[in-house]
């Protein structure tokens, strides 16, 4: 019979890994540079980053001051 704590940490990992899947489903943006988790970078986390400064206007295509996913993979794939 498992123990009582290897249940509970199961449970745990279980409930993680259900919202690492929901967050997935969202469209969650995750990277390093969001360091608010916002979903969003905006131009001091890019700079922070150390991202270049110049390309932050071209990557942010709707003009609203931050980066969503979209954006982001649309500019790093300019990047290569």
């Amino acid at each position: 019979m498992a123990r009582p704590t290897t249940l509970i940490a199961l449970g745990l990992v279980s409930a993680l890994a259900v919202v690492a899947a929901a967050q997935a489903a969202e469209g969650r943006f995750v990277h390093p540079a969001d360091t608010n988790k916002d979903d969003r970078i905006s131009r001091q986390e890019w700079t922070a980053y150390k991202l270049p400064a110049a390309e932050f206007d071209k990557a942010d295509t709707d003009a609203d001051g931050l980066i969503n996913g979209p954006e982001f993979v649309a500019w790093r794939q300019t990047q290569d």
